[in-house]
This record gives C-alpha cells, structure tokens and sequence, in this order.
C-alpha cells in the first residue's frame, strides 16, 4: 500500500515544481539513488531542458546523441527503465557512478518528459519493483501529465477571453454591414470586365485593400495536381501592390487549418489569430491572418490571403460575412473570365499546333497544351486508319500526370464500348461516368472518362482519351465544349502535318537517292579517269598520269625548297626481243618489268609511268642523290635478277635495262621538269654507251647529246 502522505501531497501538488519535490524525497527515502534529474528532451527547435536536480546529476551536455533516440522509442509510463538495456553503447556506468534508471513522465510530442536515477544498488530497484512499491511512480506520472494539460487549458482559456474581449463594438459594427454589402454589389460591378485574368488579379487584391479596408491582400493560384500554389500580386510591408508572380510554395507549407477549409467545400474563409505574417514568404511579423477562398462548384481556383500586418485591427464577424459574399462574386467573376480566355487559348493552341513539323509533335503538343492549359487530368492521342481497325498511341499522360511517349502501345477497337460510342458519333465528345479508368490497358482508377473521334471527310484519322484520375474534377459541359472545338483545331493541324510530312520525307527520300547515284556516278567517273591514266598492260602510269602528277606537285603552295630526283628507264634491245619472241612474249615482258617497277615505287605520290613502248619514267621526292641511285641501281638489279630470256641481246643472255637520273633542289610550284628530263635522258644516253644493263646520273656521264629522242628498233 502506499504512504497516505505520498498520496497527499502528489495529488495536492499544483505545480510541477512542488511535484518534483515531492518526488524527489520519495525516491531518496525509498531507493537512495545518488543523484536525479526531471528533464525535457530536444526536439527539432528546442535544446533538451533540465527542469529540477537533486544532489548534482551527470550535466545533459554528456548524454550522447543516440541516448535521444533510444529514449524516444519508450511512450509509455510502465515502470522504471534500465540504462543497461541502452542500444547506444554509451558506458553510462563510468559517467554516473553505477546502475541508473529511466522513467517517462510525459510522453507529450512537443515536451517529452523524463526522470533519471542515478548510482542505485541495483538489488534494492528489483525487490522493490517485484512487491509493487514502485507502483506509486505511474501516480507522479499522471499527475504530472494532468499538471501539464491544466496548464495548456488554462492558456487556451486565456486566449478564449482574448478573443471574446475584442467583439465589444459589435452594434457599431452590425451597422456598417449593410453599407459593406453595398460596397461588395459596387465592387462586383466594377471588376466585371477586366481585360484578361492577370488584370482581375491585381484589381482584386488593390479593391480588397482600398475599397473593403484590410491592411495587406495577396490572390493566390492553386494547382492541385501539383501540390502548390503561385502568386500573382500581393502587398509589401508599406502596403504597396506588388508583383508575385515569380514565387511558387509547396501545399504542404500552409497551417493544418488552411488545409482543412480548402478541402471542406462548405468553407468559404479561413482564418487564424496570433499567426506569422509572410511577405514572399518571408516572416514580417505577427497578426490575424485569412484565406478567402474561391471555388468553381467542388474545384478550388485560389484564394485571397489577407492580414492586419499594418494597422493590427482585428477582424470582425461582419467583415468575415462581408468578405465572404465579396469572394462568392469574386469567384463567379473569376470563372467567367476564366471561360472567357480559354476560348483565346483555343486560338493559341492553333498557332502552337501549327508550328509543329510532324505528326509526333503535333501529338506531344496537344497532350501538353491540353493538360497545362485546359485543366484536364490526363489526356491520349491514337493515331487509326481509316477502317478505324487498330489505335496506335501516339503521346499521353502516366498515373503522374507526367507527358510520356506512348508510341508502343497498340490496340483493336472491338469490344470497347467508349470507342464504340466514339465510332458512332464522330467529331462529338462522348463520355462514361462512374468507369473504370485504364492505363496500358490496366485498370488504374475509377472515374468518368470521355473520347472522342477525329475525322476528315467521314474517314476516321485519330482518337482524343482523356480521363479525371488525378483530381476527380467533373466532366462540365464546358469543358466537353472546349475538348470538341480543340478537337476540331487538332484534325485541321494533323492533316496538313501529315501531308506536309508526307512530302518531306519524299523529298528526303529524293535526296538521298540523288545523293546515292552521285556518288555512284563519281565512283565510275574516278574509275574511269583512273583507267585513262593509266597504261593498261604494265598498270603503271602513262602520259596522263605523269601530267596530273606535275599538275599536282606544282598547285602545292610551299615556301620551302624539296629535293626532286628523276629516273629515266629504258628496256635494252627490246625491238629484238619482240621480232625473235614475238609481240605477246614482248607484252608478257613488260607486264613483269611493270611488276618490278611498281614495287620500287611504294612511296606517297610516287608511281612509275611509260611514256614510250619500253621508256619508263618516275619522279621522286626528298631523296639526296646517293638514295636515287640506289634506288635506280636496285631497279636494275631486280629486272636483271627476273632473268627474262633474251637470246638476241647482244650484250646478255637476259632482258636488261639501262637507267639514267638526276637530281635538283626546286619549289614545288617551281619544278622543272623538262630540264630535268634533258638531264636525266642525257645520262640515260651515256648508260647506253657505256654498254647497257647500267645505271649513270646525270652529274657521272660524259656530256654527249643526243639531238633527239626516237628509239631504233634495236635499240
């Protein structure tokens, strides 16, 4: 049983710090703990708190961060709770001198409250806690929670009173009402024809300040899909009207009231007492603060956000009556306005439809246009043919509300009853209510669905699907209006793209076939001026080569001089070997020279030619004079080595050659060849008085001349 005195004086304690007291004396009596401590743990805005100490506990700055956590997982006041079962490795031993106990006194989320035993025998807390003497604690704990909850009560009836005080002067009051009324019709009148919705937005915020006499007024636009809501213009902190535009907040960020009062459709005005005062989201002070809000049936446009951040007027009941007929016209206003500039929009979206250069983008713009601009939720294009046999997506809308390529999906139109219905009035919006609303052919919610059938000339060409998934809004009949007429602007927009589309992709196609056989056609011509420039028995050069190879060293543009060497090649008594051997032996015997030529001629731009019947000829680039005569001499030991027979050469029993060469330092575009030609014939000459199968540059022979250069038959 407990002591009648504990009982005492916990239920007569009327604050928490008798409580404490009493508590602590308790404890110190009946288990002899070390040290205690009655405290608040943090939270997200507030430090933990000691609130009352016996005999100088650990200091809270030592309790690590993880003791928190733990603390928190502990929401009731069963008993006492052990430290040693702790999960965050904390040795709390060593801090406080031995075995401590935890105990919540109050489980409040914003003032969660515990006591902490310190250094208690450990043996003592278990006998106590088996006989049940330590039952008395879950009293403090009630006590201490009942203590708390007075407190809170008496402070909410002390802000009762506050509120109660400021309604003195209602008589005065109920006599403005009427006037106010009034003023609300005038103010009606007067924003009834604004220019466009921008232009209602600012005049209702300057009417709301100058005309009703509230301090600060913003007009705030909702968008429930995306869970925000955007400025358009609003007052500073002098009371200036002022542009909003530029800011955007998160639902989530307005008080749990204001949540309430939009989601409950027979709320017109919310307001809140002692609340933060924003200016842009910024806190500017402290007031009454109001959200005035304006619907379209069960759908929520905006509101008015007002306050008294200026003169710190409260409000009273009338004005509340007062701004709450000014936002039902305000609403209706809005609403018309609204109606008003879609049927603008639905021009707009003609000029957007129309800059579109295929079908695809067509498709995509539409899906936008009509989701961001014509409060759908969701809406699909299909593409069929004219049997109306398949649908085949185009571009839609996900279970997000996201614009998504949908050109994967493809379906049969049978045993589909809204595309039945479609089918049987095309150009007209049909519609199902209370319907199963599929995606991907899945069903995804429940909701009123509409379609409808674009046609040209009675030949079916696509569908329009849009469903209310995401917000639930109504199908109005203004709404099916709109979809009709944007339905008609989109039919005019994909015909004309799909034809203009249609002869893109022919004249593309066009294009590339023309570039195709040009390409074709300068394959075979540069084959062509390939096979005329070169000798069609050895596959070397000819007289053509040669020219367009002195044609391109001289286009070359170089400030630089280049060694050029040139070799002269001329097959020894090749006149006899074709009278003994025959023409066909003599074509067989140049095919083989060319083969050695050709392979002693693997440099960039080096190519042997012929420019006679056994007269060869190759000029060559950055060689000094030792590397051309070493190649001329390699030339010449290779023919010699193919051991051509030539019974009727004089000089041999094989087919031989004799080279003459020479070398000079020109500009590219400068090149001489004919002198070069002179020279290097000249020492070709000198090979051959020297007895043939020889190689001579031009600086070794002997200076003898030759008036002209016509081979002898035996030569």
């Amino acid at each position: 049983m407990f002591s009648r005195t504990l009982l005492k004086q916990i239920s007569s304690a009327r604050s928490h710090r008798m409580l404490a007291e009493a508590t602590f004396d308790f404890l110190q009596s009946f288990i002899s703990p070390k040290s205690m401590r009655i405290f608040h743990a943090p939270t997200l805005n507030k430090r933990h708190e000691s609130l009352f100490e016996y005999n100088l506990p650990t200091a809270l700055q030592n309790y690590p961060n993880t003791f928190w956590n733990w603390a928190a997982q502990f929401d009731t006041s069963d008993g006492l709770i052990p430290l040693a079962i702790n999960t965050c490795n904390w040795d709390y031993r060593s801090v406080m001198g031995g075995e401590s106990y935890l105990f919540m006194l109050d489980n409040h989320p914003d003032l969660r409250t515990y006591l902490l035993l310190e250094a208690i025998d450990n043996v003592n807390i278990h006998a106590k806690t088996e006989s049940g003497e330590l039952d008395c604690i879950q009293l403090i704990a009630a006590r201490w929670q009942c203590l708390r909850a007075e407190s809170e009560a008496a402070k909410e009836f002390k802000n009762r009173d506050i509120r109660e005080a400021k309604y003195l002067d209602e008589i005065k009051q109920r006599e403005m009402f009427i006037d106010n009324m009034k003023l609300v019709h005038q103010l009606a009148i007067e924003l009834a024809n604004p220019d466009n919705l921008d232009a209602l937005h600012r005049a209702a915020v300057d009417v709301t300040k100058t005309r009703l006499g509230f301090d600060r007024a913003a007009f705030l636009v909702l968008d429930m899909k995306k869970r925000c809501f955007s400025g358009t213009y609003g007052t500073d902190e002098s009371g200036k009207t002022v542009s909003e535009h530029h800011t955007q907040y998160d639902l989530h960020q307005l008080e749990e009231s204001y949540l309430s009062g939009l989601s409950d459709d027979t709320k017109s005005l919310v307001l809140i007492d002692d609340a933060p005062l924003y200016t842009a989201g910024n806190v500017v002070g402290q007031g009454w603060n109001g959200m005035l809000i304006l619907r379209d049936g069960n759908e929520t446009i905006g509101w008015i956000a007002i306050d008294n951040y200026i003169n710190r007027q409260p409000i009273t009941e009338y004005q509340k009556q007062m701004l709450e007929s000014f936002g039902s016209l305000l609403a209706q206003i809005y609403i018309r306005k609204r109606q008003e500039q879609n049927v603008r929009m639905l021009h707009a979206s003609m000029v957007e439809l129309s800059r579109c250069m295929t079908v695809s983008d067509v498709c995509k713009s539409a899906v936008s246009f009509a989701i961001n601009r014509m409060g759908i939720d969701r809406m699909a294009v299909f593409l069929t043919d004219k049997h109306c046999s398949y649908i085949q997506g185009t571009w839609g809308t996900d279970i997000q509300g996201n614009i998504v390529d949908e050109s994967y999906f493809r379906s049969g139109t049978t045993n589909n009853m809204i595309v039945d219905m479609a089918k049987a009035n095309p150009n007209e919006v049909v519609f199902e209510e209370s319907v199963p609303i599929y995606h991907d052919s899945n069903i995804v919610g429940f909701g009123w669905t509409a379609m409808t059938m674009l046609t040209n000339n009675g030949e079916p060409i696509a569908f329009i699907a849009a469903d209310n998934l995401i917000r639930r809004s109504p199908l109005t009949s203004q709404l099916r209006e709109v979809i009709r007429m944007f339905a008609s602007n989109l039919t005019e927009v994909l015909m004309r793209t799909s034809a203009q589309q249609a002869i893109s992709e022919l004249n593309e196609n066009l294009e590339i076939e023309v570039r195709n056989r040009t390409y074709e056609l300068q394959k075979v011509n540069d084959k062509l001026d390939l096979m005329a420039k070169m000798d069609p028995l050895t596959r070397l050069g000819n007289r053509r080569m040669l020219a367009h190879l002195l044609e391109r060293i001289g286009s070359r543009v170089q400030t630089e001089t280049v060694s050029y060497g040139l070799i002269l090649l001329d097959i020894d008594h090749f006149g006899l070997f074709n009278n003994y051997y025959g023409h066909l032996e003599g074509d067989i015997a140049l095919i083989r020279i060319g083969h050695i030529l050709n392979q002693h001629a693997q440099a960039e731009n080096e190519l042997f030619c012929r420019i006679g019947g056994e007269e060869f000829i190759l000029l060559v680039a950055n060689r000094d004079a030792a590397e051309v005569k070493a190649l001329a001499e390699s030339i010449c030991f290779s023919i010699e080595r193919e051991q051509i027979e030539h019974s009727e050469n004089p000089d041999g029993d094989c087919l031989s050659v004799s080279i003459g060469y020479t070398i000079a330092q020109y500009l590219p575009s400068e090149l001489k060849f004919e002198e070069m030609y002179s020279k290097a014939d000249k020492a070709l000459y000198q090979a051959k008085d020297n007895g043939r199968n020889q190689v001579v540059g031009y600086s070794e022979q002997k200076h003898h001349t030759r008036s002209d250069k016509v081979a002898a038959p035996n030569s």
